[in-house]
């Protein structure tokens, strides 16, 4: 039997677009490695008959359950209360989270407060999940139909409480077995209709084959079972042969994880984007780590194409009297379908395809994703 699972965020900020709801992504990627199906991602405001009318639609259809957010000490923070009412289970009070809340809050000088105890109640009957980064525990339970848990909205304490607490218990309640295996295939510089064209050609019409265009990647997706692998292999071998061009690797994440390996090796990493209008920064902020990068952007009025001997000479007059634990990184146009990416004193050439042009967004994008991949391997 497939197991099912639905993902409510809860929370004004989230229904508003004040943030972007990350968490239900990462769960969702969560629940496929272990082999339960995500079939929703819905959000709510913190207000009770929302969330009850969002749980009432879920569990007739989802064996499991996931709610985020609105765990905090504040009076707009109603989860517990909600879900408590829901499942038709009084809140009673854990000493040992009480305990424990109490020892966070006296660790950081602050004033305890009535509804910090608030937070040290949960259903009754069901599993406390302990929180390591944050102070509002979750918790875990066989509701009617179907199993539910509760977690903190930072996607910190959120992910740290999934890994370390809920997917044991997810695994010794429900057991799931992953009947088959997400494979991926990243590509970049053809346009989605070829690469579908190709899957379908060599792969059939009849396999489970999804796409997922994340600019300028295409990213081709195909579950399948073990013994569905072992009989399409040469098919996927012949695939694998025809895409080979435009083929980055399996997971286009890995790209910008790489990347920012290499960049970590710097004590500072100075970057001068002449070409993009921010999209670099955005990019480079991904990865919230990194404290040791410098950014400087161009004025838009002064957009120009540069030549090869140019940017030399812009790196040169930079890495004068550098050390080697600075790393200037450089994006410049050089040409309608090029750019210059430069590591000091290591210039390359990215040819940008002739269908957009470099100073469009799409070719942006192109130059970026090409300047990262030239660091995959230090």
């Amino acid at each position: 039997m497939e197991l099912r699972a639905g993902v409510l965020a809860i929370g004004n900020e989230v229904v508003e677009g004040q943030i972007t709801n990350r968490n239900a992504a990462w769960l969702s990627e969560q629940l496929s490695e272990m082999g339960i199906q995500p079939l929703f991602h819905l959000s709510c405001r913190d207000i009770q008959k929302e969330i009850e009318d969002s749980l009432n639609f879920l569990s007739p259809q989802c064996h499991l359950i996931l709610v985020s957010g609105g765990l905090g000490p504040t009076r707009d923070d109603c989860t517990r209360q909600t879900l408590s009412h829901w499942l038709g289970s009084e809140l009673v009070l854990d000493q040992k989270a009480w305990d424990e809340i109490q020892n966070k809050i006296n660790s950081r000088n602050l004033t305890i407060r009535e509804g910090h105890k608030n937070q040290a109640y949960i259903p009754k009957g069901s599993t406390l999940l302990a929180n390591s980064v944050g102070v509002a525990p979750g918790f875990f339970l066989k509701a009617e139909n179907s199993f539910l848990a509760s977690l903190p909205g930072p996607p910190g304490e959120l992910t740290k409480m999934f890994i370390d607490e809920l997917k044991p218990q997810i695994e010794k309640a429900m057991a799931p077995k992953k009947e088959k295996s997400l494979y991926t295939w990243g590509c970049l510089g053809a346009p989605e209709s070829e690469i579908a064209h190709i899957a379908d050609s060599i792969l059939g019409s009849d396999l489970e084959v999804g796409y997922r265009l994340h600019r300028p990647y295409v990213e081709v997706k195909l579950w399948l079972t073990l013994k569905e692998k072992e009989l399409l292999q040469s098919k996927l071998d012949r695939f694998q042969e025809k895409i080979t061009p435009w083929f980055v690797g399996p997971r286009i994440s890995d790209v910008h994880k790489n990347f920012h390996q290499y960049l970590s090796k710097f004590e500072y990493v100075f970057i001068i984007d002449q070409l993009t209008t921010g999209l670099l920064l955005e990019k480079l902020k991904e990865h919230k780590q990194a404290t040791n990068l410098r950014y400087q952007c161009f004025e838009h009025s002064s957009y120009r194409y540069f030549s090869k001997a140019e940017v030399e000479q812009i790196i040169k007059a930079l890495n004068s009297g550098q050390s080697d634990k600075q790393l200037f990184f450089g994006l410049f146009p050089a040409g309608d379908h090029a750019a210059w990416a430069s590591f000091n004193d290591e210039i390359h050439k990215i040819d940008i395809p002739h269908r957009f042009k470099i100073k469009s967004r799409y070719g942006e994008h192109y130059a970026i994703e090409k300047s990262f991949l030239l660091k995959q391997n230090g």
